[in-house]
């Protein structure tokens, strides 16, 4: 084989992998997205959780068909095999993160899109404001879902008397969220909420 053909061989090989990455990373990111449209793990409630858990699964998916893949071109490896669980797994939790997270707890999109859907009105701030008390906060149940969650996940624990206490990794996150608000300037209110 001429030096030149092993260039060109060499070269196919990558570009093959690379369409191999993508082709896999596009059927398993389609595949993510169904399972939230299946009964798999609904009793998780934390949709944070529930994506994540779906996110390692179709990984390990993506992961497996790499490593069927090898079996008929010997010039995949391992370490793509490792790659593609990584690289799937890593930009599906940020795209998640960023946005379905983010469109479940914002309250600007409920803010927009409730404008939105009454647009043939004009708003006050504080007419806003009402619409997000009584529809978000009350009648979605904002607060008891955010409140449960905190005590599905052991932030918070409920006491013998039926109060409720923070717990030991409550306290350890809020400690991290304070260094993050340190870090970025973020608004210290959230915080510190007895100090403002």
């Amino acid at each position: 084989m001429t030096k030149t053909s092993k260039s060109g061989g060499t070269a196919g090989n990558i570009f093959g992998l690379i369409g191999i990455y993508i082709l896999i990373y596009i059927v398993c990111s389609v595949m993510f997205v169904g399972l939230f449209h299946t009964g798999l793990l609904k009793n998780m409630e934390v949709l944070m959780y529930r994506g994540i858990a779906f996110i390692v699964i179709t990984g390990v998916v993506a992961a497996v068909v790499m490593g069927v893949i090898r079996k008929f071109w010997g010039f995949i490896t391992i370490r793509d095999i490792i790659m593609m669980f990584v690289i799937f797994c890593c930009v599906n939790t940020v795209l998640f993160v960023l946005v379905p997270v983010t469109v479940e707890r914002s309250v600007s999109v409920f803010m927009l899109s409730y404008m939105e859907e009454n647009s043939d009105q004009t708003f006050t701030q504080e007419s806003v404001g009402e619409v997000f008390t009584s529809k978000y906060v009350t009648d979605y149940g904002a607060f008891e879902k955010r409140f449960n969650e905190q005590v599905e996940t052991g932030t918070i624990k409920q006491n013998p008397d039926g109060t409720y206490s923070i717990t030991e990794s409550g306290k350890l996150i809020v400690n991290a969220f304070r260094k993050v608000a340190e870090w970025f300037d973020t608004d210290r209110r959230l915080v510190y909420p007895n100090e403002n």
